[in-house]
């Protein structure tokens, strides 16, 4: 296993979504299409060429950033990838001056995000795609 770390890859839809398929979301890759490239900031994991974490963000470029989509493959979990990508992402949008990163989470995920330097307090969503409301 060989992994290697890159900011703003060239990706194909068909690798992210194949990757959100492999956590047990919705592959979406016709919608990732109109996504992959637009996004103010990528982060990527490959084991070689096997795309097996992925995170992205979009932002202002000054106020504020949203970390979106954090995603790593079952077979790579606990080695500390998505918390590398973090790291990544997070130093990238200091160096680029921007306000604040905002972040939306499960909350058995909150140890991960507060090890990446993240203030816990409250939010909210709504899923129009869902009928959970």
């Amino acid at each position: 296993m060989h992994l290697n770390y890159t900011l703003n890859p060239q990706l194909r839809a068909e690798d992210v979504a194949a990757l959100r398929n492999a956590v047990g979301w919705d592959a979406r890759k016709d919608k990732l299409k109109k996504i992959i490239g637009y996004t103010y900031l990528t982060g990527a994991c490959f084991d070689c060429d096997r795309l097996v974490g992925f995170v992205d963000v979009i932002s202002d470029g000054v106020d504020d950033a949203l970390v979106r989509n954090l995603l790593v493959h079952p077979s790579y979990r606990s080695q500390g990838i998505a918390h590398a990508l973090l790291e990544m992402i997070i130093k990238r949008l200091r160096e680029d001056s921007i306000k604040t990163i905002n972040v939306l989470f499960e909350p058995e995920l909150t140890e991960l995000y507060r090890k990446a330097g993240f203030r816990i307090i409250g939010g909210g969503m709504i899923d129009n795609e869902t009928k959970e409301f």
